[in-house]
């Protein structure tokens, strides 16, 4: 999954309609990027690429095949400025990072704050993110790390072929009804070109994989009335898992 960090930003775009306000702030989405020195953060949507906030990623862990290290992410400058994290090895890595509230205002702006300070606000939410990706064949890649919204693949996603069978958990449980999105992870796909499937009663998913190499899925959920009524009307939850198909054979 190598890319480089701005165009790596055109796969926000195809979760665009996944959260709940429709909004520029909530377009946006982070997926991570392994690497052979570790793992990117990556965030926006391809025609706004924008850094994801160091102050707003609450957690970076990777889970190896014996242990689990919690990771520094540090902001890199030069030409293609980028949010990584060094690591050797075979993991899978996990993030978790909290995009704050947002409202929506009667003239139809955006604005990062909650409902309590702009009470003329329509609509309101609480936006959280959750990323894994698997790096390396022995990365445990079924291992349920426990995120709010979690994508769990049921079989080994290195050597799918053609699709993956995962489950989406939400706060542990199977979550039916979910709509899975996936993209080859590079390049930008229409709402007609994107593979969706949807959840069964015990939270998987049947997804299609329309090529070989880099691979992002991701899915959303929102939660209404929020957890914090007095500053947004509901929470929204996204998640996102990547990985690398090596077999060649595609649906």
């Amino acid at each position: 999954m190598r890319r480089k960090a701005l165009s790596a930003a055109c796969l926000a775009a195809p979760f665009a309609g996944l959260l709940a306000l429709g909004a520029p702030a909530s377009a946006h989405d982070i997926w991570l990027d392994p690497t052979g020195s570790g793992v990117q953060i990556l965030y926006g949507h391809p025609h706004e690429p924008e850094l994801p906030s160091a102050g707003k990623l609450m957690s970076l862990t990777a889970y190896e095949p014996s242990d689990a290290v919690v990771l520094k992410a540090k902001l890199e400058s030069g030409p293609a400025p980028a949010l990584r994290a060094a690591h050797q090895g075979d993991a899978l890595f996990a993030a978790a990072y909290d995009n704050g509230y947002w409202v929506r205002l009667p003239d139809g702006s955006y604005r990062n704050a909650s409902k309590r300070m702009l009470p003329q606000a329509d609509k309101s939410l609480w936006s959280v993110k959750f990323a894994k990706a698997v790096s390396g064949p022995a990365a445990p890649w079924d291992k349920i790390v426990g995120q709010p919204l979690e994508i769990v693949p049921l079989e080994a996603p290195t050597s799918a072929s053609g699709k993956i069978r995962v489950r989406v958990l939400f706060e542990g449980r199977p979550l039916n009804g979910a709509s899975v999105v996936a993209t080859d992870g590079v390049n930008f796909k229409s709402d007609a070109d994107q593979a969706r499937a949807t959840t069964d009663a015990e939270g998987v998913a049947v997804v299609a994989l329309r090529r070989a190499g880099p691979q992002v899925l991701g899915v959303s959920h929102r939660v209404t009335p929020s957890q914090t009524p007095a500053l947004a009307d509901s929470d929204s939850y996204g998640a996102t898992l990547a990985f690398t198909v090596t077999d060649p054979k595609t649906n």
